[in-house]
């Protein structure tokens, strides 16, 4: 795993506050479920589907207004936490029947061995130290409880032309999955793992997901079978993992 050069190891708490809040504020239709968002969605769900548990106690880590909050609902009791104080006032005022806390995950005042569920979306690669956080994930389930976590997958970001507005303020940890599974294993056993949404257009991946080379296939193979296969050959943009607290 490589620290972005320029990145400070753990970021004062006030800069990062301020630095989520005005991150969304740049987004004033956040609310709005783009493809990505979708997709995440989707994963989550099923995921929480196939753990089959009875009202489960759910807690979704960077949960900003609480859009994703409101759909784990259906499972059970939802807490969400997020440092940008702004967006979970805004939060509070758009599910009133949810539980949302402003705060630091590592810090925040949440009940220990509480949760059934620890739901991360696209959050844990903006914390310095990812131990810290997988122990304060284990310190909030119960025992045996489940994490699911997605995040961004460093082999296909690092072959991405993209510009990222952060610019180096905020950490920013990307992984392969065979480092999630390392920082899992001390505390975790892994269910599932596996990547979503294929993309890069950098090195081989500029072979693989050339248009040409696409627009050809698709007149023999479904586009979402292409996805699907790429998707299990780990050339997704997106890591998923869905692991299981040990006893």
């Amino acid at each position: 795993m490589r620290q972005q050069q320029g990145v400070p190891a753990d970021p004062d708490q006030a800069f990062l506050r301020e630095f989520w809040n005005k991150w969304f504020a740049d987004f004033p239709g956040y609310e709005i479920l783009d493809p990505i968002k979708i997709r995440h969605a989707e994963v989550v769900v099923q995921s929480l589907r196939s753990l089959n548990l009875l009202k489960p106690e759910i807690l979704e880590v960077g949960c900003a207004n609480g859009w994703l909050c409101e759909m784990l609902a259906q499972f059970g009791q939802v807490t969400g936490v997020d440092l940008a104080d702004r967006m979970i006032a805004d939060a509070k005022t758009r599910y009133p029947h949810l539980k949302f806390v402003a705060g630091d995950f590592l810090t925040a005042e949440l009940p220990p061995e509480h949760f059934d569920v620890v739901v991360s979306v696209a959050m844990f690669h903006h914390f310095a130290d990812q131990r810290r956080f997988l122990d304060r994930v284990s310190e909030l389930l119960k025992s045996r409880g489940y994490l699911v976590l997605m995040c961004p997958h460093k082999f296909i970001w690092d072959r991405t032309d993209f510009i990222r507005r952060s610019h180096g303020e905020v950490p920013l940890n990307w992984l392969n999955m065979g480092d999630l599974k390392r920082l899992l294993r001390d505390r975790f056993s892994m269910l599932h793992s596996g990547t979503i949404m294929p993309g890069g257009d950098r090195g081989i991946l500029h072979l693989i997901n050339n248009w040409r080379l696409h627009t050809l296939i698709r007149k023999v193979v479904p586009e979402p079978y292409i996805i699907r296969l790429k998707e299990r050959a780990g050339l997704g943009k997106t890591l998923v993992a869905v692991a299981q607290k040990r006893a």
